[in-house]
């Protein structure tokens, strides 16, 4: 079972987010922004990270550079509500602009969980 971070300071994105990775078979972990997931993430490392760009505090751009020094290429999926956004991160990333659809969401996360490399939870 595959297990993924989610990371949004918005609560309501979260639930939504969580029920439907939840419904479908994924093991779920949240945090309220970049600081908490990376806690989250070096207790229980994720193999996907869904990450608003823009957060108090940490934001998701700083977490997912953080998180590629402590270990190489995780998948990472932003969201933002900023057509022009630049996320200026490398690795397996991926831009959403909000609001996010569900079932396009559900459907990168299968494609990128499935590239080589990608270790099942």
């Amino acid at each position: 079972m595959h297990h993924l971070l989610i990371v949004d300071d918005e609560p309501d994105v979260v639930d939504v987010f969580s029920y439907y990775f939840e419904s479908i078979g994924y093991r779920v972990r949240v945090a309220k922004n970049g600081s908490a997931a990376l806690e989250a993430d070096a207790a229980d490392p994720a193999d996907l990270v869904i990450t608003d760009l823009s957060m108090p505090g940490m934001d998701g751009r700083e977490m997912a550079l953080r998180l590629h020094q402590r270990r190489p290429n995780p998948p990472i999926i932003m969201m933002s509500g900023f057509a022009g956004e630049e996320l200026l991160v490398h690795g397996p990333v991926s831009l959403f602009i909000k609001p996010v659809g569900l079932a396009a969401l559900g459907t990168r996360v299968e494609e990128m969980l499935a590239r080589p490399g990608q270790a099942a939870g």
